[in-house]
């Protein structure tokens, strides 16, 4: 049984699962370079089909993980709002408007638009599915656990923010659901945007931010704006804090009264600004631990499956493992709505009984991979000096040249799943280095100087480091850096003295391993700096993306499969050739 998900929404997406099994999965933006695209993931859904050499007739379905027809309560709260400010609402309310049209009307003729676009061939049905269920199943159908306990926060689905359920390989049973509009996803969007950031966007930003700050709103935001209720609920008051005004930079006068002025996106960040963030993301933590909390007092589970795109939220997540009384925590590495598209595709082939033996999800590469040919071909294409060395030679030189305090490139294997570059399409590091952060951002990010970078660890070496338990592969879980340790790896210890690591095992990632180890035991640190080969965009998919952005930078080595590259010298003014 074939059965292809996708979602056109906000971080859109396709994934293709094959008798319960993973063929394929990549997000929209990957191929068409546009962050959080929302669009029909024409592209996405070709390359799924031509990893398993086949067409669209050639599935039993289409799933997709939005019952289009409810998402009408979503559209009137937006109205609603805009219609309090009529200038606003002609600017902004029509333009929503017509964006939530168009992605019905792509929903309602989905398969004509398929046919036409993907391959020219006959699309199967399509089969429509509750949103929250589908991020449920984005968990609990590739996680370790033959039961647990799931809880589910985003924004918006088609009415509802949040989903309390336990479930098994087989059932999700839904205990409770919270009602728009009051959202986890859509208070902390609108904090984002009240901090002069991009709402939907750079709330990851934003949980940086919060270790620099102190919680003093945390009681005004909790007495005021978010209200724990009994049995797993909670109220957000919309006429303090609205999300579709926030997202307009538009912010009630009490509001405004009780926090301060709005930041613009140009101004310095102040300290006040970093005590909102403190706050915001303390309230959004108890909140979390609030109904996590009666999960596990209804259920009795021992183990909890998180998605949603709240579980991007590392730093709550950890809390919830801590403090939330369970044992174990699985968080799957798209948690947001590009994962929905993989939790359709799999909800629905266990609906028609068409899964094999339960699939655990050790790693994250699901998307494009390239040929060493391909990648050389590009890399020529440049003018780079290229060398071709076997994968044990390759890592032991490039764990050389990042020791001397280099910066490395990495490009391997299938493209990532979801947001976090975990060692397929990488930039690395020496996190020994006090001034690695700011090198990076002066030859490369040139991002906000207070955000963290991440460490990559040999899995069975990461409690020596990391005050942690049990694997963290999707870099989805923060742990406090051992006293003893943060003098040893600076560059990936955040202010507030967490890190959010990714354990690397025996399996998932082999080449990416061999390298941690080559510097393991070159520095004695099995340890690396591992952030996103990008620059301002999304991560990069081709190899001509990975030159181009190589070639932006001054970063000094590309490794792509066993090629390892660098720019050519460039002469010295006594060396060049005298023009006669």
């Amino acid at each position: 049984m074939r059965i292809l998900g996708l979602s056109n929404m906000r971080d859109a997406a396709a994934a293709l699962v094959e008798n319960g099994r993973i063929i394929a999965a990549a997000e929209e933006e990957r191929f068409v370079r546009i962050k959080h695209v929302t669009a029909l993931p024409v592209h996405a859904a070709r390359f799924c089909l031509q990893s398993a050499g086949i067409r669209l007739q050639d599935l039993d379905a289409v799933a997709v993980p939005w019952k289009y027809w409810q998402l009408g309560r979503r559209a009137a709260l937006a109205i609603g709002s805009m219609l309090q400010s009529p200038r606003l609402f002609a600017v902004k309310g029509a333009r929503s408007a017509e964006r939530l049209t168009h992605e019905w009307v792509e929903l309602a003729f989905l398969r004509t638009l398929l046919s036409r676009r993907v391959d020219g061939t006959r699309c199967p049905p399509v089969v429509f599915l509750d949103h929250h269920l589908c991020h449920a199943a984005s968990a609990i159908l590739v996680s370790p656990y033959e039961h647990a306990a799931i809880l589910v926060a985003d924004g918006a689905s088609e009415a509802h923010s949040t989903m309390l359920a336990c479930a098994d390989q087989h059932h999700i049973r839904v205990l409770t659901r919270v009602p728009l509009p009051h959202s986890l996803g859509q208070f902390y969007a609108a904090m984002t945007a009240y901090l002069g950031f991009r709402p939907d966007h750079d709330e990851y930003i934003v949980m940086g931010l919060a270790a620099y700050g102190a919680p003093r709103f945390a009681q005004t935001l909790r007495e005021q704006v978010l209200r724990r209720l009994p049995e797993g609920q909670f109220r957000l008051n919309t006429r303090l804090l609205d999300f579709h005004l926030a997202r307009c930079r538009v912010f009630s006068r009490e509001f405004l009264r009780l926090f301060g002025p709005a930041r613009h996106p140009q101004e310095d960040l102040t300290p006040r600004h970093h005590d909102v963030a403190a706050s915001a993301q303390a309230v959004l933590e108890e909140t979390l631990l609030h109904l996590a909390r009666h999960l596990s007092t209804i259920t009795k589970e021992r183990r909890l499956c998180v998605a949603g795109g709240v579980a991007y939220n590392c730093v709550a997540n950890s809390r919830l493992l801590r403090d939330a009384g369970f044992e174990d925590l699985f968080v799957p590495p798209a948690a947001g709505d590009s994962g929905a598209a993989l939790g359709a595709a799999l909800w629905l082939t266990h609906r028609k009984g068409g899964g094999c033996a339960p699939m655990v999800m050790r790693t994250a590469s699901w998307g494009p991979e390239f040929s060493e040919s391909a990648c050389r071909t590009a890399l020529e294409a440049a003018g780079l000096v290229v060398e071709r060395l076997e994968e044990a030679p390759l890592c032991e030189k490039v764990a050389e040249e990042l020791a001397a305090g280099r910066l490395v490139f990495w490009f391997q294997g299938r493209m990532e799943w979801g947001p976090r570059a975990l060692g397929n399409r990488s930039l690395l590091a020496d996190p020994r280095r006090e001034d690695m952060r700011a090198l990076i951002n002066l030859k490369v990010k040139l991002r906000e100087p207070f955000r963290p970078f991440a460490p990559s660890v040999l899995q069975e070496r990461a409690s020596e480091y990391f005050e942690m338990s049990g694997p963290s592969p999707f870099m989805l879980r923060t742990a406090r850096v051992h006293a003893s340790m943060k003098g040893l790896i600076p560059a990936v210890v955040h202010v507030d003295g967490t890190a959010r690591v990714q354990t690397v095992d025996v399996d998932s990632n082999p080449r990416y391993r061999g390298l941690l180890e080559a510097f393991a035991r070159r520095t004695g640190i099995p340890v690396l700096l591992n952030t996103s080969f990008n620059v301002n965009e999304p991560i990069v998919c081709t190899p001509q993306e990975a030159v181009a952005c190589f070639l932006k930078t001054e970063v000094e080595w590309l490794v792509m499969e066993n090629l390892l590259a660098r720019r050519r010298a460039t002469p010295s003014p006594a060396q060049a050739p005298v023009r006669r």
